[in-house]
């Protein structure tokens, strides 16, 4: 699986709390690239409603993504409270 990110994703990061962001990353720059497919991790939830939208739940914060054909493309990543007025 390819993966991409979008500007406004790694404005958002850069935006968390270093305590947070440290397992964000982790997860989005290690984990998810070696990832073959959603099945792979069991953090990735479908999001009702949105055919292709997921989301990962970090504590407080929620990272938006969205999947076309073979590619994972993060979109935001806000506080639990913000993520849904701005994704999808």
């Amino acid at each position: 699986m390819k993966t991409l990110y979008n500007k406004k994703f790694l404005k958002d990061l850069a935006d968390i709390p270093q305590k947070e962001r440290i397992s964000i990353e982790k997860f989005v720059f290690e984990t998810l690239v070696n990832c073959k497919s959603l099945n792979d991790t069991n953090k990735i939830e479908k999001l009702r409603g949105h055919e292709n939208y997921y989301k990962v739940r970090f504590g407080n914060y929620r990272a938006g993504i969205r999947i076309e054909k073979d590619t994972v493309i993060l979109e935001r990543i806000l506080h639990r409270k913000e993520i849904y007025r701005y994704f999808p």
